[in-house]
Order: C-alpha cells, then sequence, then structure tokens
C-alpha cells in the first residue's frame, strides 16, 4: 500500500486527473458536451474568488484548483436525482456555477458548503480541504486534500475496496494510502473523520473509479442513475435491469475501447428500458 509520506500534492496532477477521468466516462456514456471546462488562460473560473466564496471559508490553494477544473454542465431543470452522475449515487457540485448564484444572491457560502461536504462535515473540516460532489444527501462524498494530496472518500462501502483489490485491470500498486491519522492529528476530531475515511493519493483515486466502470462495478443506466453491483442497494426490480444493463454492455465488447461501440450500445440499453422498465428511462 501507498505510504502517506511519498504522496505529494500537485495542482496540475489533480486538475489532469479530473480531466482525464471525465473523458474516460465520455468514452463510456457520456458526451463531451456534458461537461465545461475553464478559460483557456492562466485565471480560470472567474467566479470562484474570495469574495463569492468567503463563507466557504477555503484557503487559496483550494480555490486555485478550484478555478481550473473541469465540471458537469449544469442542468437548468435538474435537482438531485435529475443530475448527470459520474460515480454510483455521486454528482459533481459545478463550483464556478454555484459562486455565479453566490453573487446573485441566490445562494450561500455556507449551503454550499454543507451540500459540498456534508452536515457531519461541514463545521470541522479544514480550509485546505474541499468537496467535489453534491446532490441529495445520501450521496458519496469526495474530497481533495491540497495539503497532504490525498482524495478521500468518507464512509466508504467495503465492497469498493474489496473490489479493487480483487480487480484483474487494476494495477497492484492503486491501493488506498497506508496510514494511521492518529500518528499525525493531534486533534481527535481530525483524526476520527479520517480514520472514519478511505484514502488515496489522487492519481490513484480516479485510477480506482475508472476500474469500477471498466469492470461493471458501476453500471450507467442512464446519465443519471449509476447503480452498482451490490444487491442490498437496490429497491424493486433494480438487481434485474442492473443484470440486463451489464449484459448490454458486454454484448457491444465493453472495455475493450477498440471494439465498444457506445452509441450502439446506448441506444439498446434505451431500448430495453423503454420496453421493460419505462419509469426509469429519461
Amino acid at each position: 500500500m501507498p505510504e502517506l509520506d511519498d504522496i505529494a500534492y500537485s495542482q496540475d496532477e489533480c486538475v489532469q486527473a479530473v480531466r482525464d477521468y471525465y473523458h474516460f466516462l465520455t468514452q463510456m456514456y457520456l458526451d463531451e458536451d456534458d461537461f465545461v471546462h475553464p478559460p483557456d488562460d492562466e485565471n480560470g473560473w472567474p467566479s470562484i474568488n474570495e469574495e463569492n466564496l468567503a463563507d466557504v471559508n477555503k484557503d487559496e490553494t483550494v480555490l486555485n484548483l478550484l478555478r481550473h477544473l473541469p465540471y458537469v454542465r449544469e442542468d437548468p431543470t435538474g435537482g438531485g436525482e435529475d443530475d448527470i452522475q459520474v460515480a454510483a449515487f455521486t454528482n459533481i457540485t459545478n463550483w464556478p456555477a454555484s459562486a455565479d448564484l453566490i453573487a446573485a444572491g441566490r445562494y450561500d457560502g455556507e449551503a454550499l458548503r454543507s451540500a459540498t461536504e456534508g452536515a457531519t462535515l461541514c463545521d470541522i473540516l479544514p480550509s485546505h480541504v474541499v468537496g467535489l460532489t453534491g446532490g441529495p444527501p445520501e450521496n458519496n462524498i469526495f474530497l481533495i486534500d491540497t495539503e497532504l494530496g490525498i482524495a478521500l472518500w468518507p464512509e466508504c462501502p467495503g465492497e469498493v475496496v474489496k473490489a479493487s483489490r480483487r480487480s484483474p485491470l487494476l494495477p497492484r500498486d492503486v491501493r488506498p494510502v497506508s496510514d494511521d491519522p492518529y500518528d499525525y492529528e493531534d486533534d481527535e476530531e481530525q483524526a476520527e473523520w479520517r480514520g472514519d475515511s478511505t484514502a488515496w493519493s489522487i492519481p490513484h483515486f480516479f485510477a480506482m473509479l475508472e476500474d469500477h466502470f471498466r469492470t461493471l462495478e458501476f453500471v450507467p443506466i442512464t446519465k443519471t442513475k449509476i447503480w452498482v453491483t451490490h444487491p442490498y442497494f437496490h429497491a424493486e426490480h433494480r438487481d434485474e435491469i442492473v443484470s440486463a444493463v451489464r449484459d448490454i454492455y458486454r454484448k457491444h465488447h465493453w472495455p475493450e475501447l477498440e471494439q465498444y461501440d457506445k452509441a450502439a450500445c446506448q441506444a439498446e440499453i434505451h431500448t430495453f428500458l423503454q420496453q421493460n422498465y419505462p419509469s426509469f428511462v429519461e
């Protein structure tokens, strides 16, 4: 397992990891225009500034990272369950769009912090840790620690780590970070939330997520519904939907990108849902 002492934060590396991950998703089920990218200059998103995000309480390193990340395009008609997902039960917060809303007086920084960090963590996370995700309260929280150079998944399901360990496609060095937060955190509260999270180096974190799509542990049913293979996560009919949709992806040669026909695959999934489970069709 990687040692925490061997990991360092790099903004360029983090931005590239996010960009590469989103590009990977466009090869499977999303489209390039589902994402927005910062202006092609050194300043990045103009709305990400100290004035707009004062109440979010993040340091300049975090703000500079947020300025240069790509994001999922905002859907003005969406909300929670209708937003694009980039992992199972995971929506990405569009930070520049949220900052624009704050500037217009239609949102506030404290609400944004709670949405991206969760009600439990939003009052205790340090200014160098930022949440990338949002959506309904039951959705996953993904955090970036710009001081330690790691990505953290609070209360990460054990099945996620187990699936990564047994994956034949994931390099063996892509593993959670080996560390004990009680060794370097004097504050009990800080050590506790870190101890309840699973951490990876930032590139390894996104490599792990990609692998869950390659092995179809994460199954895109639609753009807004990414389900998993674990039955107890699902409501009525979802197990058979997951099984059938996995078979469709495999029929179209996923994850062999040179052979995979994305358009035909997504069309067949849509037809399957329309004919059998129309309530799940977007």
